[in-house]
């Protein structure tokens, strides 16, 4: 199978990623309190960098990204997959390390949280250097990720 990572086409992509989300990233969005339709579209809209990856047929296996924090030099990473991205995971370990150094240019550090139950997120994170704290949201963990 052939993969690809293009910059992504939001308004075409957020249709695919919210019909196809992958369950762990929706309890995750709704345990935050968020539409995950309105989280999905309003992470596409937004970033400053986003791209998805996609296969020869042109599906869609997730879309990732940064959007800046207002008023500083941090930026807010996201990941959200559909139900196909465990079936590419050495690819997108591969290629994802590369692209996150990417999305750390022009800021300090990146960051968000993770949901402690969202184990395939958990892990990437951990792989690419993610530092973890617990935070004041009951159930997840913030991160932060800096260039190495």
């Amino acid at each position: 199978m052939e993969l690809r990572i293009d910059e992504a086409h939001g308004d075409m992509d957020a249709v695919d990623l919210y019909e196809d989300l992958r369950e762990d990233d929706m309890l995750e969005i709704l345990g935050l309190m968020h539409h995950p339709r309105d989280a999905v579209y309003t992470s596409y809209s937004c970033s400053t960098k986003c791209y998805s990856v996609k296969d020869q047929m042109n599906n869609l296996y997730c879309s990732f990204g940064v959007a800046p924090i207002e008023g500083t030099n941090i930026g807010s990473a996201w990941l959200l997959g559909t139900r196909r991205l465990p079936t590419i995971k050495k690819f997108f370990l591969k290629h994802s390390k590369e692209r996150m150094e990417g999305l750390l240019d022009g800021f300090d550090y990146l960051t968000n949280f993770v949901m402690k139950s969202n184990t395939l997120s958990y892990r990437w994170l951990k792989w690419l250097g993610a530092e973890f704290n617990d935070c004041h949201l009951d159930g997840y963990m913030s991160f932060i990720l800096e260039r190495k």
